[in-house]
């Protein structure tokens, strides 16, 4: 690799990591400040939808043409719808998640991606995990186990020394709402880690056409490699669907509801900011954020085949330790669950050893493949995450 190669990838390395690291604070910052109104208007979403409809730029005119011809097939149709709602009901639960968890705990879940994502593969792909994989997945668990527990026992803390001047039935609310928003993002993330199961498919041509030979009598089958789409059109294709249908849901739940929860409306997303968003600080802050998501997913793309399995775990591993960190330095003392404790320190440790141990084994597993398709697809359940 030249040394201008050397630069453009470790530019896009550095842009995928700050990003990252942007984009859980960013939202930490709007949702305390009203600018993202009602929770459940999800915003954040439309935002994610709408910079991965922006990766279509990074295509080219053979890109173009690839896409037309699979458009033409039913089935390519049938797979990329199913594959845009399951990426968009997982994309609404991740971000209706960390609305209600905030970023610090969050982030931790979400590195729970590799895992699900190797169970999955190997329930439906029938992919085996090496032994070293199989004890990565087994200290994800736990620590996210240790990481909920954590949580809750940081709420039940703060709650009975009085440092939050709340209600007890305040009190008890919050505390069922880091829960039941860490089940969420759970949720979020198996389903999220099907998507990507699914785009593997897409992306990677892993299906099986059969072809007849004139020449011959008999009917041979043939395993066609080449991908439906390219990942920038395919990112593209599922973003433009999500956006479409993110607009439709946040004109309606303003329309209904408003955009601003009320006080005394019985709305339980009402941040903890106590003055309204101004529009000019709205715009402002959600251009910011969509820039972000676009450059964070073009980033991403442009990584897909380039970085491997183990430098995608140092990737997320260092975006985890800065959001956590970064989390527990500004919005500490407006949220409990925030705070960096010894027991969230436990659980960051675990999640990321988990995450470095399974992609040491998707590693090893490459190294002795002989098949590109298998190096691809291994770096793949890191690197998607």
């Amino acid at each position: 690799m030249n040394s201008e190669n050397r630069t453009f990838w470790l530019v896009a390395c550095v842009l995928y990591v700050v990003t990252g690291i942007l984009q859980p604070i960013l939202i930490d910052s709007l949702r305390m400040t009203s600018c993202l109104g009602r929770k459940w208007l999800l915003l954040p979403t439309w935002a994610n939808t709408m910079g991965m409809a922006l990766c279509g730029i990074l295509s080219n005119t053979n890109d173009i043409k690839q896409l037309k011809r699979s458009l033409q097939q039913r089935d390519f149709v049938k797979k990329l719808l199913l594959t845009a709602a399951i990426d968009l009901i997982s994309g609404m639960l991740l971000t209706g998640g960390i609305l209600m968890t905030g970023g610090g705990v969050f982030v931790v879940l979400y590195n729970s991606c590799p895992a699900w994502t190797a169970i999955l593969s190997r329930v439906f792909l029938k992919r085996k995990m090496s032994l070293l994989q199989t004890f990565g997945v087994s200290l994800v668990c736990m620590g996210l186990i240790v990481n909920v527990a954590g949580s809750h026992r940081q709420l039940a803390d703060s709650n009975s020394d009085g440092k939050d001047s709340i209600s007890s039935s305040e009190s008890t609310s919050n505390v069922t709402t880091v829960l039941v928003g860490s089940v969420v993002v759970l949720v979020g993330c198996i389903l999220h880690s099907a998507f990507f199961v699914m785009s593997e498919i897409s992306l990677l041509g892993n299906r099986t056409t059969s072809t007849s030979r004139r020449t011959s009598t008999t009917n041979s089958s043939s395993t066609n490699t080449e991908p439906e789409v390219s990942a920038p059109l395919w990112s593209c294709c599922l973003g433009s669907i999500e956006s479409i249908c993110m607009a439709f849901w946040v004109f309606t739940g303003i329309q209904r509801g408003g955009f601003q929860a009320r006080e005394g409306d019985g709305d339980p997303s009402i941040g903890p900011a106590t003055t309204m968003c101004s529009s000019t600080d709205f715009i402002k802050g959600f251009s910011i954020l969509l820039l972000v998501d676009a450059v964070h997913a073009g980033a991403f793309f442009l990584l897909l085949k380039e970085i491997g399995a183990v430098g995608s775990a140092l990737l997320k591993g260092m975006q985890t330790v800065a959001v956590v960190t970064l989390s527990a330095v500004f919005f500490c003392h407006a949220e409990t669950t925030q705070c960096m404790t010894v027991i969230k320190a436990c659980s960051i440790v675990l999640v990321l050893s988990g995450t470095t141990s399974y992609a040491l084994g998707s590693h090893k597993n490459k190294a002795q493949s002989t098949k590109k398709k298998d190096k691809i697809l291994s770096d793949m359940e890191s690197l998607l995450s």
